[in-house]
């Protein structure tokens, strides 16, 4: 199993171009399959968020693969769905309405959806995914490599999550409350996009690890930091696992890699061929997340509404911050934010919350942040 690891320092299309073709030969990958076939390209456009920013695969990136795919003779096809504004809204505000628009690329409707399987799901047998992925026999699935409040690190399997419509996104976060839980669904619909014979037979995880994200992801409320690095492999897992390993961070603490590995679906760590260029090094020591705190107490009815308090950090809005767009109360899963009571930011309701960060995750003003469960400040001092 390989991962393929290019050192590209800034995001100009024909760099990347030539440094994702390379990578791609070293891969073994077949460019003939793409000649007359469909292309699914799956980046991350978590919200309206500038390139810079490092919330979404940036532009020239996904320009990049656009161009590689048409001149080889294939048919690109954009499959996206953002959490809570239109697609429409989310590539005029990033500018990747201009490039569907002079790359003459289809944007697929991804409310219109089948139901694929996986018999050997950890617990989640069923998904909803877009219908226009059974049309595609490619999938290229670009990320974005970033931190993540809920699962340390968001890159290549958990990028497959943003295929699910919308607004639905939030209701796995209410199936699958806890960190250890919604790790293994990611895990589960990872594994059905291998295994559905309806989607695309060959997937290749693409990174966008230019510039990465740090401290407080996945969205406004992390910080750009450059790793000048494009990350690509066959294997989701794989792929995570070299950035993570790249970037510093503790694998232990990344669920989606220490679980994948344990229940087989990647290679074990020494099994893996990283293949990265002469002038990379590893172990640049980036700023994880804050740590949330422990979330399996929210699988335990009796003693949750207790405990959760004491034990798991709660999301705390910024009154300095706060426009009282109310996307936080949109997204959430299980009604937990209301209107404001003091005009200043929603209100809460902590005991219904499940410690889910979608609100966090999609605050376009970073005026969410984590606040340390009380036992945990209490043993602090």
């Amino acid at each position: 199993m390989k991962v393929i690891v290019k050192e590209c320092s800034h995001y100009d299309v024909e760099v990347i171009k030539t440094k994702v073709v390379a990578a791609l030969n070293q891969l073994q990958f077949d460019f003939s399959k793409l000649y007359n076939a469909k292309v699914a390209i799956k980046p991350n456009l978590l919200t309206s968020a500038s390139p810079e920013s490092a919330v979404i695969t940036h532009p020239a990136f996904f320009k990049a693969i656009v161009q590689i795919v048409k001149q080889h003779g294939g048919i690109p096809v954009l499959v996206e769905s953002p959490a809570v504004y239109s697609l429409q809204r989310v590539m005029k505000k990033t500018g990747y309405d201009a490039i569907v628009t002079e790359e003459d690329v289809f944007v697929a409707d991804t409310s219109d959806c089948i139901i694929i399987h996986n018999d050997n799901a950890y617990h989640f047998k069923r998904f909803e995914v877009p219908k226009i992925l059974t049309e595609c026999d490619i999938l290229f699935n670009l990320p974005k490599f970033k931190t993540h409040a809920l699962t340390h690190i968001t890159c290549a399997v958990k990028n497959l999550f943003g295929t699910i419509h919308g607004i639905k996104k939030s209701q796995w976060h209410f199936r699958a409350k806890t960190r250890d839980e919604f790790a293994q669904m990611l895990l589960d619909l990872y594994q059905a996009y291998c295994t559905d014979s309806a989607l695309p037979k060959t997937i290749v995880h693409i990174a966008d690890a230019i510039t990465m994200m740090e401290g407080d992801g996945p969205g406004p409320g992390g910080m750009p930091a450059f790793l000048g690095v494009i990350g690509m492999s066959y294997n989701a897992i794989a792929v995570d696992y070299a950035l993570s390993q790249l970037a510093g961070f503790t694998l232990d603490n990344i669920p989606t890699i220490k679980m994948g590995f344990k229940r087989g679906l990647c290679k074990k760590p020494e099994e893996i061929d990283i293949i990265k260029d002469s002038g990379i090094s590893v172990g640049r020591i980036s700023i994880p997340p804050k740590e949330a705190g422990s979330t399996k107490i929210l699988g335990i009815p009796l003693v949750n509404a207790v405990l959760k308090n004491l034990l798991v950090a709660k999301p705390l809005p910024d009154p300095e911050k706060c426009t009282l767009c109310y996307q936080c109360k949109q997204i959430c899963p299980v009604k937990a934010i209301s209107t404001s009571k003091d005009g200043k930011v929603p209100s809460y309701d902590y005991s219904a919350c499940i410690r889910c960060y979608c609100c966090m995750e999609i605050c376009p003003e970073s005026a969410i942040s984590l606040t340390k469960p009380l036992l945990q400040r209490i043993l602090m001092h």
